[in-house]
């Protein structure tokens, strides 16, 4: 069995505030993938700074392959009369194969009706 599962949160505090986060799978012929994405931007006032989070992760389960990455970016624009924060974050999941050592080889070559070749 393969599994795999992402997600995403994105906070932000400040006058002006956007948030998204979005994920998604796929699953098929052995493979499964999933992807997560967050984005959190705030402007505020020099009184009151914005704050952004942006979080993603990932976790695969089965397969003997498997593979993920995730990276977080934050920018802060103190300065001016409207700061701004900005904070992005992404996973990439991926599993391929079923958890067996043998899967792919057959073993019809290392049983036969011969004894050690004797026969």
């Amino acid at each position: 069995m393969l599994f795999v599962t992402v997600y995403g949160k994105a906070d932000a505090l400040g006058d002006l505030t956007a948030t998204n986060a979005a994920t998604n799978t796929f699953a098929g012929a052995g493979t499964v993938v999933g992807f997560a994405a967050a984005t959190a931007v705030a402007e505020g006032t020099t009184a009151a700074a914005p704050h952004t989070d942006a979080t993603t992760a990932g976790l695969a389960n089965g397969g003997f392959i498997t593979t993920s990455d995730t990276s977080h970016m934050s920018f802060d624009f103190p300065y001016g009369p409207t700061p701004v924060s900005v904070s992005v974050s992404t996973t990439f999941v991926a599993t391929h194969g079923v958890d067996d050592f043998l899967s792919g080889y057959s073993l019809s070559g290392l049983a036969s009706p011969s004894v050690h070749g004797l026969l």
